[in-house]
């Protein structure tokens, strides 16, 4: 699809007044990754921790969220958000751990 059709297309979606759905919140996180791209960070791993984290958060949405979600999906969903966020860490010098307590 043409980033400038998404880009229009969820304009209008976000200009209803009605709630947005799964696939809107995961759209509206798409175009934010594309956004970063223009903007300048004063610290270089700034720009991918945010993209991770936006895909990240559009993932968790569609996959507990959306109209057929199903809640048999979340245990994959929440590994694969621990994962990716994990490897976005990692690339800053952290990681994340289970807690023990």
């Amino acid at each position: 699809m043409d980033p400038s059709d998404l880009r229009a297309d969820l304009a209008a979606r976000l200009a209803n007044s009605t709630a947005i759905d799964a696939e809107t919140f995961n759209a509206a996180c798409f175009m934010l990754t594309r956004a970063l791209e223009g903007l300048e960070f004063t610290s270089p791993e700034a720009a991918p921790l945010v993209r991770r984290l936006l895909r990240v958060a559009g993932r968790v949405v569609i996959d507990s969220a959306a109209a057929d979600a199903s809640p048999d999906i979340w245990t994959n969903t929440r590994e694969m958000a621990l994962q990716w966020i994990d490897e976005a860490l990692r690339a800053l010098g952290y990681e994340a751990v289970p807690r023990t307590s």
